[in-house]
């Protein structure tokens, strides 16, 4: 894992942050940049993965009793998918999104694996991956026990405008809240 080096999934940008060779193969951790319209579908692995929403609105899919569902999330928030659940995220916003992502050192490998160098900027974020790169992944993918959901999510039942109305309305004084989110 080359600490230095930025690497693209399908359009997520990501770049080391702690390598599991720095910690004793117990996690890594990642930023990943996810550009507008970026979409990581549905789908399940074997290993643990947490989500700290840096910057932007995200909205991810995850399980519930009534099935997969996309929520919104804010700065600040975390998500922690289970081994095995069902999750995904997007970006359907005109801003980049940030993310945290920690994870074990099987899934770090994967993304290692499965991404590919960039420089600066995806190639993604001016034309959709082709059919035989979404392929590349998906094998790449089956091979570290990943398995893609054919369920589509329902819409989004938490908006930005809901979080402003709910939050910033009702907490004016909150320091660490984007005031982007009233829109």
């Amino acid at each position: 894992m080359n600490k230095s080096e930025k690497f693209d999934l399908l359009g997520v940008e990501l770049q080391w942050k702690l390598t599991d060779v720095e910690t004793n193969n117990r996690y890594c951790v990642l930023e990943a940049t996810v550009p507008p319209g970026v979409v990581a579908p549905p789908h399940s692995h074997p290993d643990q993965e947490a989500f700290l929403v840096l910057e932007g609105a995200p909205e991810f899919a995850t399980e519930t009793s009534s099935g997969l569902e996309w929520c919104f999330a804010v700065p600040g928030e975390m998500i922690n998918v289970r081994p095995g659940a069902v999750h995904g995220f997007r970006n359907p916003t005109t801003s980049d999104v940030r993310l945290l992502i920690t994870c074990t050192p099987n899934l770090g490998r994967f993304y290692e694996r499965a991404g590919l160098p960039c420089h600066r900027e995806s190639p993604y974020r001016s034309t959709v991956p082709s059919q035989g790169q979404i392929q590349r992944v998906l094998e790449i993918g089956e091979r570290y026990g990943h398995t893609y959901s054919g369920e589509t999510p329902s819409q989004c039942r938490r908006s930005p405008s809901d979080f402003a109305i709910t939050h910033l309305l009702a907490h004016p004084s909150m320091p660490n809240v984007n005031k982007a989110y009233l829109f």
